[in-house]
């Protein structure tokens, strides 16, 4: 298992110099177990969280115990920095799979904002980028309905596993369960069984075992009405999407260039 480091993770972000500060500052790893419950919400919190291999979930629950997923993290993510400034979450952390996470005491956060501020600001950045993505998710379970739900998941998983170099175009391992998938879709697990039935009957991906072959990419973005901009891509590799979803493409997928390829200094999520 290799180590996914700050630079490796937003290579147009964070240098290799700033990787090691951070690094310097973390405490040894830590391997938790699949659907071991790391952080629980409104529980007062002295460090974050890196997360160097596996899946994280966030999610809150109902009166009746009804989970629904906020977001689902992944290896080169700071899952939990807001409580830097918080406190504490609002809502539960899990691990998903078999995950590798280490701490941030806030305490060397804070010595970071007053001795780095540079590298405190890009710390800052990702946490914000880490935002827009929890504002795309609460878009896609309130707008969109059916395969594009599920489609439009798959499809963002995709582009940021792709973007820091875990994964390939025609698929990649995703170490969640049914009942996961219409816990992120807001549906049934009966729904979501029917709706990748569909997308695999269709010719556009399958999942099954924890793996998501994608058998015709531009029609598995077309289906999920799927939009970039808010994962502020580097122009580089928005560029590469570009090329691979647009080939056969139907109608129009992004709405113009990613917010990024203006800003200096972006990088890859």
């Amino acid at each position: 298992m290799t180590e996914l480091t700050l630079d490796r993770a937003w290579p147009c972000i964070f240098t290799p110099c700033d990787a090691q500060k951070v690094a310097s500052i973390q405490l040894a790893p830590e391997t938790w177990a699949a659907r071991q419950p790391l952080v629980h919400a409104s529980i007062p919190l002295s460090s974050s969280l890196y997360l160097e291999h596996g899946l994280l979930g966030r999610y809150r629950t109902d009166r009746l115990g009804r989970r629904q997923f906020l977001s689902l993290q992944i290896p080169g993510d700071y899952v939990d920095l807001p409580a830097y400034m918080l406190g504490h979450l609002d809502h539960n952390l899990e691990a998903i799979s078999e995950a590798v996470v280490r701490r941030t005491p806030h305490d060397a956060v804070h010595m970071l904002r007053q001795q780095e501020p540079d590298l405190f600001q890009k710390l800052w950045k990702i946490s914000l980028i880490d935002s827009s993505i929890d504002r795309y998710w609460t878009f896609r379970v309130g707008r969109l309905v059916g395969r594009a739900r599920v489609a439009n998941f798959f499809c963002e998983m995709l582009l940021r596993f792709y973007a820091r170099g875990l994964c390939d175009f025609d698929g990649f391992r995703l170490q969640v369960t049914q009942v996961d998938l219409a816990e992120i879709c807001g549906m049934t697990p009966v729904h979501v069984n029917r709706l990748m039935a569909e997308l695999r009957d269709e010719g556009i991906c399958t999942f099954s075992q924890g793996h998501l072959r994608i058998t015709n990419l531009p029609d598995l973005f077309q289906t999920g009405q799927y939009s970039w901009d808010y994962l502020y891509l580097d122009p580089e590799t928005d560029r590469e999407i570009r090329k691979r979803v647009t080939a056969t493409r139907r109608g129009p997928l992004h709405n113009g260039p990613s917010l990024l390829s203006a800003t200096k200094g972006a990088g890859p999520i």
